[in-house]
């Protein structure tokens, strides 16, 4: 498994050993150790950007994930599990809104990118259940 960094936003320092071992570990428990992935820490803008081109939705957004396949384990051949984009400035923002830590509002976004990849979602509630309570368990414990 690689996990390759991109930093496009380098205003804002992260932690990126404890996000390669967030990352890892969370592809071991979700059996997907083989896969290789890129995080790009980015502004708003790129995000914008690229969320108004792939998504026809043209406004900000904190997250945003690309899959080389949908769900691990249906190309075997395919070792590129996909690209996550984070806004650290929206991140920045967040965190103080949310009242937390700069750090613990990027391994959020990270987790939530990283299952968006594995094939999670939350268009319908039972979903986004289900996605919450992987988040919860992949941070916390």
């Amino acid at each position: 498994m690689r996990i390759h960094i991109e930093r496009i936003d380098t205003r804002h320092t992260v932690d990126e050993q404890a996000l390669r071992r967030l990352i890892a570990r969370i592809l071991k428990a979700e059996n997907c150790c083989r896969y290789d992935l890129t995080l790009v820490f980015t502004d708003s803008g790129h995000l914008r950007r690229l969320n108004r081109r792939f998504r026809r939705i043209d406004r900000v957004t904190d997250v945003i994930s690309f899959a080389m396949q949908e769900g691990a384990g249906r190309f075997p051949h395919q070792r590129n599990l996909g690209d996550i984009y984070i806004s650290l400035p929206r991140a920045w923002r967040q965190a103080r809104d949310y009242r937390t830590a700069f750090g613990d509002e990027v391994f959020r976004l990270v987790a939530h990118g990283l299952l968006h990849l594995l094939g999670y979602d939350h268009l319908r509630p039972a979903q986004a259940s289900r996605m919450r309570l992987r988040e919860e368990r992949y941070l916390y414990g």
